[in-house]
Order: structure tokens, then sequence, then C-alpha cells
């Protein structure tokens, strides 16, 4: 969350003239996270990613402002890829890639949402008729518009003061994935690697890191479940979980640490621990995609 505006003033020479205040605009991507702080107006989205396959041409998604003010927010498409530990970055320009930015038309382009109101945002697909066998992938932006204060340049210019302050305003953006699937698609997960992580000054809680190994031409999305169960004979508990995890394409690999929350008094030093990768909403017994087994002790 981000609810402070910062101001860094720095002094520069005399012959620069009128005293004016500069505003320099920073953008703060937080990735596919579904709700964020903008300047008092708390941005909801919902879903938090569109999924278009062969029968689908039109999707909405929806904005709430559950925050205390009105916020101004501008819609784009812009095109990211991921990295092996989960994070996004933009696409240099001439990159290459299948990107569904160019199939997606959507309305409004900019919204004003006063506290606790919600709007619409409606996509509409069009595909070429030559489209490739693939998944397309861009992301739809929900960026706030900072508003300038217009008295604090007006104060600072007649106060005939010859200084340049700065004031860095951030705009907070939420983004969530567009996926265009197109064809005779595919894909297969296998989870390596499983290992023990200590918690740390940074990191104050245990995690368990697993390779996800992605083959095929489809993205995988689900859920982690790591399931201890006793040597003993007692219940099986959950030890880690972690939803929405994804592995995008045309990445094989994405290390992901899922975060250990061990109920009170459970103790791991024997028994054996499973760690399941699900379709989202679903348990081991319709939608396992991948397992994987690690010694705690």
């Amino acid at each position: 969350m981000i609810k402070k505006i910062f101001r860094p003033l720095f002094n520069v020479p005399r012959n620069m003239g009128h005293s004016v205040k500069l505003i320099f605009l920073c953008l703060l991507c937080l990735g596919s996270a579904p709700s964020t702080a903008v300047a008092g107006a708390n941005l909801l989205v919902t879903p938090t990613r569109v999924v278009f396959d062969e029968s689908m041409r039109t999707a909405q998604v929806t904005l709430m402002n559950n925050g205390t003010e009105t916020g101004d927010f501008r819609i784009s498409i812009i095109n990211q890829n991921m990295t092996e530990d989960g994070k996004f970055e933009a696409v240099k320009e001439g990159e290459e890639g299948l990107y569904a930015d160019s199939m997606i038309r959507y309305s409004p382009r900019q919204i004003t949402l006063p506290p606790n109101q919600s709007q619409v945002i409606r996509l509409m697909l069009r595909k070429p008729k030559d489209l490739a066998e693939g998944e397309y992938r861009s992301h739809i932006l929900f960026q706030s518009i900072p508003k300038a204060s217009k008295s604090s340049i007006e104060s600072t210019m007649n106060s005939g003061s010859e200084g340049i302050t700065v004031e860095i305003i951030p705009i907070v953006g939420i983004s969530i994935p567009v996926i265009v699937r197109h064809g005779k698609l595919k894909s297969e997960l296998k989870l390596e690697n499983a290992r023990f992580i200590s918690a740390t000054e940074a990191n104050p809680k245990p995690s368990i890191s697993v390779d996800m190994r992605r083959s095929g031409n489809q993205s995988v999305y689900g859920d982690f479940r790591v399931i201890f169960t006793p040597s003993n004979g007692d219940a099986p508990v959950v030890i880690a979980m972690a939803n929405g995890v994804a592995v995008y394409t045309p990445n094989t690999l994405r290390q992901f640490a899922i975060p250990m929350n061990i109920p009170p008094g459970t103790s791991l030093k024997e028994g054996n621990t499973r760690i399941l990768f699900l379709e989202s909403g679903k348990d081991e017994k319709t939608g396992l995609i991948a397992e994987t087994y690690l010694q705690l002790q």
C-alpha cells in the first residue's frame, strides 16, 4: 500500500529564473494483486485473470473503490514477460512473442470512481482469420491518475523563492493477465528440487521452495497445498499453502516459495510431507496437476 507523497527537495543555482514546482510521476506496478490502496482510493479488481477460450468472445472486469476518496483511473493494455522468480518485466521494443494486445478491445478507457462504487470494464476479442495456434497473453493495467497540487505550485511561484521543489507522486497500478487460447493446447507440470527454507529477518516465516517445470504450449495456473502426515497416525495437517500461482508461456521454469503456517503444537519430526499443485478451487481427487514429496527432518 502506498498512501504518502514523497517530496525530496533540491537546491539549484539562482540563474534558473522563476521558482516553480515540478511534479515527476513514477509507475509502481503491483503485478497481479487483486487490490491496492491508491491515495485513499482502495481499488479492488475482480476477476484477477481473464481467459478467452475457443467459445468466448466477450468478458468483463469489475473495479470497486473500497476507499474513502474518489479516484480517477486510466485503463490500458500492456505486454509483460514473467521472470523465473515470478516477477513481471515490460516487453522491450521490438521483442517478439505471443501477445494478445492487438486482439483485445475494451471500454471505457478512463473512469472516475467515488467511494464504495464500482465500474464494469467490457472486453471483446477479435481474432484474425489466420491466427496461428497458441496461447496469447497481455495484461490490462488499471492505473491511478494523480491530482496535481495547483495551489502548491502557485504558492511556490509567488513566494519569490529561487529554488525548485520536486514532488514525486507515485502512480500505482494493478495489472491482470488477459489470455487468448487458440487451437489444440496442452501443458504438463513437474515439481522438482523441493527444499525447506529457514526463516530470516527479511522473511520471518519459514517456507518450502519448489521448482515448477512446465512443458507444452499452454500456461499452468493453480493452488499449492503442503500436507504433513504424522507417522503416529494423527490426522494430516496443512502446513503451507498459496493460491493463484502461475507459470506463463513461454517460461518453462518458475521458482516458488510457499510460506509455511504450522498449526500450534504440530511436530514435523516424524512424518510424510506431500506438496500438491491443484486446479484452483479443487481438491486432490478432482484437480491434481502435480505432486512431489519432501523430507523435513
